[in-house]
């Protein structure tokens, strides 16, 4: 399964915060070329699309975001909650997102800027597509 993969993100804890520390060629497998945050009512469900070309580094900087990842064989399900931990997902995943908790707020790492016509917004598109390049 080409799937998605957990990251560890450096941490510093004092009693004043918490610092965590995303750098490309450190612990961020690519140049960012895109950042956007996402906020959700409790229950709420974003996302649902894949990407042709662009891998993303999701990170759950408050709250709680149930994530499912599916490569068109298996889904996967991840928990994120803390902002130490970050979901590597690369192109050709369907993924989505599950606000478990009310005002959760999701911080996104693109790779890739912004292009319409490289989402897949029907599952069923999806399928086909994962079809199409399996090999």
């Amino acid at each position: 399964m080409t799937n998605a993969k957990l990251l560890s993100f450096p941490s510093y804890s004092h009693v004043n915060g918490k610092l965590c520390v995303y750098e490309r060629g450190q612990n961020v497998p690519f140049d960012i070329h895109r950042v956007f945050t996402v906020t959700a009512k409790k229950g709420d469900v974003r996302g649902e699309h894949a990407h042709k070309k662009c891998s993303q580094i999701l990170i759950c900087l408050s709250g709680k975001i149930c994530i499912s990842c599916d490569d068109g064989l298996a889904i996967n399900n991840y928990l994120l909650n803390d902002m130490s931990t970050g979901l590597l997902i690369p192109p050709g995943i369907w993924a989505k997102q599950e606000y478990v908790v009310g005002d959760s707020v999701l911080m996104v790492l693109c790779d890739h800027l912004f292009d319409a016509d490289e989402y897949i917004h029907d599952y069923d598109d999806f399928i086909a597509y994962f079809k199409r390049n399996k090999d």
